[in-house]
């Protein structure tokens, strides 16, 4: 059995109308049935708050924010070198403002399988597929969302190890207004440790998000990026990143497209270890263009926060 809570606070203070409090309480337990069959059951619930630069929260009075529940059954099943695991799940987002909460309440019913084979204890094979149903408050934006991937799973002699997986997404909406589409599905984190005390991290991911717009409920989200973590000392952590995205709005007459570039460098400073402090720089140049082109946004932060592990 496992159980957790976390809570993020930011606070404002020249702007006090952005400052949120997000929070996030998760349950999961397993039982193992047999050596080779395991059962896991969980779920969670939350509330969380857009930043200004997602495309609903920018331009208007309020930022969006939703609260946000959801459970999942899952069985593990092995047998030699072949592992195969199945998840139901569903979740439910419920926004707090009127007019997101017309176009973005759902219900999202899921359902994934996994079939992997090791090659050896270092490196295995994996093909997946996952299958949503989207039921919207407004009926005109529920659809389906099906993404089909095949992968490896690694953990190499040489100082690497991560998961890479490509396949497919498609997307079908009932409303004609927002189109079908799919494309190139991408999901990757590969690590990297050049030396005992530092530690890369290579992401990349392609797939669909929601928008929250009404013209546009989907967009093509792609991003791949790197970040650096160094222990400098025993209790001091040094970090950079940089990323890349693009969102491209999908949707019958839309067109639109963002991109932006995040860059971040921070420090870490572990007092105890219940308690961390934090510090970072962090930058986001964000872009428009199209004929329907939303606001270019720059955005620069500093910040220090400090995390506790009770």
């Amino acid at each position: 059995l496992s159980g957790g809570l976390s809570v993020d606070h930011k606070e404002y203070l020249d702007n006090g109308s952005e400052s949120a409090t997000d929070y996030d309480v998760f349950a999961n337990g397993r039982l193992d049935v047999s050596r080779n069959f395991a059962l896991s059951v969980g779920g969670n619930a939350g509330h969380r708050t857009e930043e200004r630069y997602e495309a609903a929260s920018f331009g208007v009075t309020e930022r969006a924010a939703y609260d946000y529940t959801g459970a999942y059954l899952r069985g593990l099943y092995r047998m030699d070198r072949f592992q195969v695991e199945g998840t139901v799940g569903v979740a439910d987002d419920s926004f707090d403002q009127t007019i997101q909460a017309a176009i973005r309440d759902n219900t999202t019913t899921y359902v994934n399988g996994r079939v992997s084979y090791a090659i050896s204890p270092d490196l295995a094979l994996f093909v997946q597929a996952r299958r949503s149903e989207l039921d919207y408050s407004d009926n005109t934006r529920d659809g389906t969302r099906t993404t089909v991937d095949a992968g490896v799973n690694f953990e190499l002699a040489a100082p690497f190890r991560g998961e890479i997986a490509v396949g497919s997404f498609e997307e079908d909406r009932d409303g004609s207004a927002l189109g079908n589409f799919n494309g190139l599905n991408v999901a990757a984190n590969v690590q990297w440790f050049p030396t005992q005390l530092t530690t890369v991290t290579f992401q990349a991911n392609r797939g669909v998000a929601d928008t929250g717009l009404l013209t546009a409920a989907s967009s093509i989200n792609t991003g791949f990026g790197v970040r650096v973590d160094h222990e400098l000392y025993r209790n001091i952590l040094l970090f950079g990143r940089l990323r890349h995205e693009t969102n491209e709005y999908q949707g019958v007459g839309i067109d639109r497209e963002d991109k932006a570039l995040i860059a971040g460098l921070g420090a870490a400073w572990k007092l105890n270890k219940q308690m961390r402090l934090e510090a970072e720089y962090s930058a986001r140049s964000q872009d428009s263009s199209g004929a329907n082109a939303g606001p270019s946004i720059d955005q620069n932060i500093i910040s220090v926060g400090l995390r506790l592990f009770p």
